[in-house]
C-alpha cells in the first residue's frame, strides 16, 4: 500500500481545513492545554493530544519520521498568541457533546411524558378488559352448570344413554378451555419475548404471588386464541445441515445428482449449503417436497440455472436466510426474492431486487456486494427495519448507499461499509473522503458500531496510521456512543462477517 500524500490525506477532512486554529488530525480547536499547538520537525503543526498518540510515529501530512519525544516539541508561538488573544476558546467538539447530552435528556423527558400519557389511557382499558374476562368466565360457568343440571334431570337411573343435543362439540371445547384457564392461573414459569422495531426484550420468570397480572394476561391471550399449547416434538435425531460437494462424516462427497436420486438424504435438513453445479433447480424442487422445513439456503456462484433455482426458493415457505453468491449470469432477468426472509446476502443484484428489500417485513440483516445498476432511492422503511447492514458499493453508487442507510436509520445497530483510506484511481473505487459528514446526515441515533471493511478482507491492515487517522476523522462527525472500527486492525472487532 502506498504512503499517503498530503493531497490524498487532506480529502479526509472537512472543507474548512484552511482554518489554522484547528488541528488537522482531530479537528479540535487549539487551546493552551491538551490541544496545545506543537511544531513538528518537518514544519507542520498538530495538537499535543494527537502527538501523544501511541501510533503517531510519522507526520500525518508529509509522512516524515518523528524521532523526537513529544515533550521536547516546541509550541507554535504564533498560534499560541492567537489562542491567548481569542481567550482560549474550549474545543468545539466538547460543545457538540454538551449539545448532544441536552438532546438526549430532552428525548428522555419527551419519552417520559408520552409514557405517563399512555399509561393513563391504558390502565382503565386494562381494568375494563379484566372485568370483561371475569364476566365471560361467569357466563361460561353458568352454561356449564345449566348443561350439567339438564343431564342430571333427563338421564334416568341406570340409563347410560346421554341426550345427543347435550353432548355437542362446543360443550366439550368449553370444558377444555376452562380446564386450561385454571392451569394457566396456576402456572409456575413464564417466558416472554417482546419486540418493537429493532429492540427485543426477553424474560424468564418464576411466577410467584406478585405476578398475578402476568397470569391474568396469559388468561386473556388464551381467551383470544393467541396463546397455544405447544406440542412436544418426538422423533429421531435429525441432520440439520447438508453441504453439497463436501465430505460428510464418512468421507463421501454428495453431488446434486446423488441427492436427487436419493431424496431421503435431505429429508430432515434445515440448512443447505454450497448449492452448486448442474441440476440445482431440480434439487430445490425435490427439497420443497421432502424438506419443507428448510430455513437456510446458500447458492454458490456456479449454480447452473440461477433463474430457475430462485423460482424454487421463492416457493419455500419456511426459508428465513438466503445467500446468493457471485455469478457471471445475466442478473437483469432474475425473478423476485422470497419476501419472508430474515437475513439476506446478495452479490450483484438488479435494481428490482434492491428495491424489493423494502418490502420484506421480517428482514433484519442485509449484505449487498457490487450493485451494477443505476442509482436508486429508498423511501423510509414501513416495517421494523434492518438492525445490521453491510454494503460493498463503489463511489458511483454512493447515492444508493446513503439512501438505503437513511431508510433504516431508526433501527440500525451495526453498519459495515467497504471503504478504503486512499484513492487508488481504480474504476471500482471505494474511497469515500467525506464518509463522516455523509453519515452524520443520516440520523443514525440507534447505531452502536460502524465497521470499515478493506479490500484485503481477512488480512491485517497494512496502513495502521492512515487507518487510525481516517477513523478519527469519521468519528469526529458522529455521536460519541458510536464505535468506529476497522476489520483489519488489531485486536479487531468481535463481530462475524
Amino acid at each position: 500500500m502506498s504512503a499517503f500524500s498530503h493531497t490524498k490525506l487532506s480529502r479526509y477532512f472537512s472543507d474548512d481545513q484552511d482554518d489554522i486554529m484547528q488541528c488537522d488530525i482531530c479537528f479540535m480547536q487549539f487551546d493552551l492545554n491538551n490541544h496545545r499547538p506543537k511544531c513538528l520537525p518537518c514544519g507542520h503543526t498538530i495538537c499535543l493530544r494527537c502527538m501523544q498518540s501511541p501510533g503517531m510515529k510519522r507526520c500525518p501530512m508529509c509522512m516524515k519520521d518523528l524521532t523526537v519525544d513529544p515533550g521536547d516539541l516546541p509550541d507554535n508561538i504564533s498560534l499560541i498568541r492567537m489562542v491567548e488573544k481569542q481567550g482560549a476558546p474550549p474545543p468545539c467538539k466538547v460543545l457538540r457533546r454538551e449539545d448532544t447530552a441536552v438532546q438526549q435528556l430532552q428525548r428522555g423527558v419527551d419519552a417520559g411524558r408520552k409514557l405517563v400519557e399512555q399509561l393513563r389511557h391504558l390502565v382503565p382499558l386494562a381494568v375494563e378488559a379484566l372485568n370483561r374476562q371475569l364476566d365471560s368466565s361467569v357466563a361460561q360457568l353458568s352454561r356449564m352448570e345449566e348443561t350439567l343440571g339438564k343431564l342430571q334431570r333427563k338421564q334416568a337411573p341406570g340409563d347410560e344413554d346421554t341426550p345427543p343435543d347435550l353432548l355437542a362439540g362446543e360443550q366439550f371445547q368449553l370444558v377444555v378451555q376452562l380446564e386450561d384457564s385454571l392451569r394457566l392461573l396456576a402456572a409456575t414459569k413464564c417466558r416472554v419475548v417482546a419486540e418493537q422495531s429493532a429492540d427485543t426484550w426477553t424474560a424468564s420468570v418464576k411466577l410467584g404471588p406478585n405476578h398475578d397480572v402476568m397470569r391474568l394476561l396469559l388468561l386473556q391471550l388464551r381467551a383470544d386464541a393467541e396463546l397455544h399449547k405447544v406440542a412436544v416434538a418426538v422423533g429421531p435425531p435429525r441432520l440439520s445441515t447438508f453441504v453439497i460437494d463436501r465430505p460428510d462424516t464418512e468421507g463421501r462427497k454428495w453431488k446434486v445428482k446423488d441427492v436427487i436420486k436419493n431424496p431421503w438424504l435431505c429429508e430432515n435438513i434445515r440448512v443447505l449449503q454450497n448449492l452448486t453445479g448442474a441440476g440445482s433447480a431440480e434439487l430445490l424442487r425435490v427439497i420443497r417436497v421432502v424438506a419443507p422445513q428448510l430455513e437456510e439456503l446458500e447458492m454458490s456462484e456456479s449454480v447452473d440455472d440461477l433463474d430457475a433455482a430462485l423460482k424454487q426458493a421463492v416457493e419455500m415457505p419456511s426459508l428465513k436466510r438466503l445467500i446468493i453468491g457471485n455469478s457471471d449470469q445475466e442478473f437483469r432477468k432474475l425473478p423476485d426474492l422470497p419476501l419472508q426472509l430474515e437475513e439476506l446476502e446478495l452479490w450483484s443484484p438488479n435494481e428490482q431486487q434492491m428495491l424489493q428489500v423494502q418490502h420484506m417485513p421480517r428482514l433484519r440483516s442485509l449484505m449487498v456486494y457490487n450493485y451494477y445498476g443505476d442509482n436508486v432511492s429508498f423511501p423510509p422503511s414501513l416495517h421494523e427495519g434492518l438492525t445490521w447492514l453491510g454494503l460493498c458499493l463503489n463511489v458511483d453508487h454512493k447515492t444508493t448507499m446513503l439512501t438505503l442507510i437513511r431508510a433504516h436509520s431508526k433501527s440500525l445497530r451495526e453498519l459495515r461499509i467497504h471503504c478504503e483510506y486512499e484513492d487508488d484511481n481504480d474504476d471500482w473505487c471505494f474511497f469515500f473522503p467525506h464518509l463522516g459528514q455523509d453519515l452524520a446526515t443520516c440520523g443514525l441515533h440507534g447505531l452502536t458500531r460502524l465497521v470499515l471493511q478493506r479490500s484485503y478482507f481477512y488480512n491485517p491492515c497494512p496502513e495502521v496510521e492512515a487507518c487510525l487517522l481516517q477513523r478519527r476523522a469519521v468519528r469526529s462527525f458522529l455521536p460519541s456512543s458510536i464505535e468506529v472500527l476497522c476489520r483489519g486492525c488489531p485486536p479487531g472487532p468481535s463481530v462475524m462477517w
